[in-house]
Formats: structure tokens, sequence, C-alpha cells
């Protein structure tokens, strides 16, 4: 489907669905206008009733027997000409009624006259006024009640009623009106109004469409090109369209041309600095869209050494063919882990590596990370010397040491070779707990600093002291048994 046919389409979706939100908007406020209309003339007429009624007529009404007193009849007959008098074109009266407390329970509303002559709808004086199938209540007080609480005893906009006073001014009964809209409601005239502007609008989106369409499509195939070239790498390849181009589309194409510079100092970017920056490095530096990320600063990290013990006498037995093999395998396996867990893959030592956390961007969440970390990538070198074992090959095991504090991160190295690393003490010591981890007889073995930050996260064991060259007091180093959801307990 081409770029018209579809612009044809939204165009005309938009005018039907425009249309279709306005004479909803319409029909909703003129629907609303009616019933706060209907529910005025409601009250109108239940308020003008109240006040012609008699009110001792009224409240002598209250139980069956009172139909044969004259009082009924009189009553009856004034409700019955109220509602004739208002059944006209803009407003029909359904029913009108009166109301009053039960003689047995006040807080029980009973009907007194009621002005409907049909037998199945009619009511009687003592009937139970009865809402959403139960009786009314309304609480201690009866009726008088209800001058504190005759809004909420409304009944919907088609229903109102009115208190009836006696001199006093106590609320001896009320009246109740209930009215239904008008056959022609004003509503039914809305739909003829609206077929107009409706077919208006669809037929000037019907001709104008291909109009717009030719307009802007030749404008969007050459930027469409221009893209496209950038996307093949031709950042030098600048986003020609007409001079009689203006507004939007020319503002595009400006924007294509600096793009395809921005595109262009970042490939230069990546061109001299991927062979020596870790991917994340690399990211970090794109998405700034300068070298300000790998400026040395010192900052807050966790530093991750892991080493192959007894590699080199390993290497020793195999052809160097098959120790280059296994190293790739395993780095492949360790190196996915790392990034998984947001470490920077600092530099390959041999059969190790160095990994940083919380470099070149800041992460709270290091520590948990590295140790992290270091829990899969045992697993996953356990799963490879499964396969090792299949092939042939001999078992292997890593150590691994994990230190965090203060240490400088950044370009490190000459103009000819620079490297983006850690130095300080923090990174030494990780180094040093990688390589007593097996004194220890550990496979993953933290610092102090480290254990202390995750230490809820992981279970412990205190693996011991290790001796660190440039130090007086001995190291307290503690080895990882895997993640617990209960705090951890450190064993002495």
């Amino acid at each position: 489907m081409t770029y018209r046919v579809k612009l044809f389409i939204l165009l005309i979706a938009l005018v039907v669905i425009g249309n279709g939100i306005l004479a909803a908007a319409c029909y909703r406020r003129c629907k609303v206008l009616m019933q706060a209309e209907i529910h005025r003339k409601a009250r109108s007429i239940a308020a003008t009733t109240a006040a012609l009624l008699n009110p001792i007529v009224v409240g002598a009404i209250r139980q069956r027997a009172d139909e044969s007193r004259p009082e009924y009849e009189q009553l009856l007959a004034q409700l019955r000409k109220v509602r004739n008098l208002n059944r006209r074109n803009d407003v029909w009266t359904d029913s009108i009624f009166t109301l009053v407390s039960a003689p047995q329970n006040p807080q029980v509303v009973e009907y007194g006259a009621d002005a409907e002559e049909r037998f199945e709808y009619a009511h009687y004086p003592g009937d139970v006024y009865t809402r959403n199938g139960g009786p009314v209540r309304i609480g201690l007080g009866g009726v008088n009640h209800l001058s504190e609480s005759l809004q909420s005893f409304q009944a919907g906009y088609l229903s109102s009623f009115a208190p009836v006073l006696d001199h006093s001014g106590a609320i001896v009964a009320l009246v109740g009106v209930t009215l239904t809209p008008a056959p022609h409601s004003t509503l039914r005239n809305l739909g003829p109004a609206m077929v107009a502007p409706f077919a208006i609008s669809l037929i000037l989106a019907i001709f104008l469409t291909p109009i717009l369409a030719h307009g802007v499509t030749r404008p969007l195939y050459t930027l469409r090109q221009s893209i496209e070239k950038l996307g093949k790498g031709n950042f030098d390849a600048g986003c020609i369209i007409s001079r009689r181009t203006t507004g939007e589309f020319a503002e595009m194409a400006v924007a294509i041309k600096t793009l395809a510079a921005g595109l262009r100092e970042r490939d230069l970017i990546k061109r001299a600095f991927s062979g020596y920056i870790s991917r994340q490095v690399m990211d970090a530096i794109t998405a700034k869209g300068d070298l300000s990320a790998l400026n040395g600063q010192r900052r807050h990290i966790t530093v991750l050494f892991s080493d192959i013990r007894g590699f080199t006498t390993l290497a020793e037995g195999m052809l160097p063919e098959a120790v280059v093999a296994l190293l790739g395998e395993y780095f492949e396996r360790m190196c996915d882990v790392v990034l998984r867990h947001q470490g920077t893959i600092d530099k390959f030592l041999g059969d190790g590596m160095m990994v940083i956390f919380g470099a070149p961007l800041d992460d709270p969440y290091q520590e948990e990370h590295a140790v992290g970390a270091a829990i899969e990538m045992q697993r996953e070198l356990a799963k490879l010397t499964k396969v090792w074992e299949a092939k042939g090959r001999p078992l292997v095991r890593m150590g691994i040491g994990i230190n965090s504090g203060a240490a400088v991160v950044g370009n490190i190295g000459s103009d000819q070779r620079m490297e983006y690393t850690a130095i300080g003490d923090t990174v030494n010591l990780a180094s040093r707990l990688e390589s007593a981890s097996k004194e220890l007889g550990f496979d993953i073995v933290v610092s102090e600093h480290t254990y202390q930050a995750v230490r809820p996260l992981f279970g412990w064991k205190f693996a011991g002291e290790v001796s660190v060259r440039g130090r007086i007091e001995p190291v307290r180093a503690y080895a990882v048994e895997g993640r617990s959801e209960n705090p951890a307990i450190v064993y002495q």
C-alpha cells in the first residue's frame, strides 16, 4: 500500500472520527441539558402542587379506609387536574402522588393518594413506597426528616419531590411527580442537522487528499533517498530537495544534514577507540557524543578479577590451537555473564580477566551486580566443564576476587597507546583476593567493603584473613555461597 493511499485512508478516517466525536459531544451535552430541563419542570410541578394542596386534607389520608372520605376524592381530583394540565408536547406528567409516614413505623414512607387510574399501576393509601425492590426508609423523624435530606431522596432526573407544609411550617406529606420525555425529543432532530456538515467534510477530504498526497510524496521521496544513503554509511551525502520546498520539509532536510554530521563524528570515534575500550564504554561515548566519559576521575567502583587455576600446567599438555579454542569458548561464556550484569570488561589477563562495575556509568547496585556475576560465572563454568569432559578435556576451576572502593578510572597511557582502566588500592586488593582464593579454599572471595554492601542479599561464610603487601593489618575475606532470601549469617 503506497503512502498516498495510506494518507487518503487516514484523512477519511480522521474526518469520520472527528465528526463522530463532535456528534457524540453534542449529543451528550444536549442530553445533559434536556435532563436538567426535565428535572427543573418536575421540581416546578411538584412545588406548585404542594403549595396548592390543603395540608389538612393531605394529612388526613393515611390508610385504605380513608378512600371513602370526601377529602380523598377531593385530593385525587386536584392531583389529576394538575397531571392533565401538565401533559403537553414539551412535558408529559406520567404520575403524581402524595407520600406520608407510616403510622406503625414513621421511618417507612407510604402512599397517600395516587392520581393513576390504571389498576395495574395505581397505588392506594397505606401502600409502602418502594424503590429498587424495597421500602424506602428515611431515618428517625419520619417525613420531617426529609427537610434535611430531601436532595438525596430525589429519584433521578424524571422525578421530583416537594414538601407539603402546615401553618407551622412542619412537613405533613410529600408530593411526588414523575415525568416522561416528550414524544418528539429535541435529540431526534440533531441527526439531520449533523449529516450535512459531515457529508461536506467527507467530500472535501476525497477531493483534497490526492492533491495533498502529491505535494507531500515528492519531498518525502527525496528525504527517503538521503536516509537510505545514511543507512549505508554514506555520511557525506547531503539531502537535496527543491528550493521551492519550505516549511517542515526544508527543516527536515537541515535536520538530516545535521544528523549526517553527528553520525560521521560518532563513526570516527568508534573507529578510533573501538580497538581498546569495552562495548559499554563505547555506548556511553556515543550516547553523550563526546569523550567526557573517558576522562580520568576518582569514583566508587567494584572490581572483579577471575583466573583459571592451574591453567599454565594445563596448557603445556595441549596443542596451541586447542588452547586458543578453549580460551575462546571460556571467555565467550564469561563475557556474556559480565555484560548481563552491567559490568565493563577492562582487560584479559592471559587466562583471566579484569571487570569493572560502576564505570563508566554510575551503578548504585554495583556490588550486587558483581557478586551476582561471579555466582553466574561459576555456574557457566560448571556447564562448560561438562561439555569439555565429554570431549576428553581436563576439568578446570576458577577463582574470583571482588573488592569495592574508590579508584581512578579513565584513559591511561600515551598518545600511541591508551587504555580505559582503573588503578588504585581497590584494584590491587581485588587481584590479591583472587590470588588468595585458592589458598583459602573458596571459589569466590570478597572483601569487607563488598560484603557489607550486599550482606543481606547472599549467603556468606567467613573465609579468613589475607595479608596484603603495604598493609599492616590483614584483610578480612568472605566467601559467597549463593543468593539468600534471609538475612546473611556469618559462620566464624
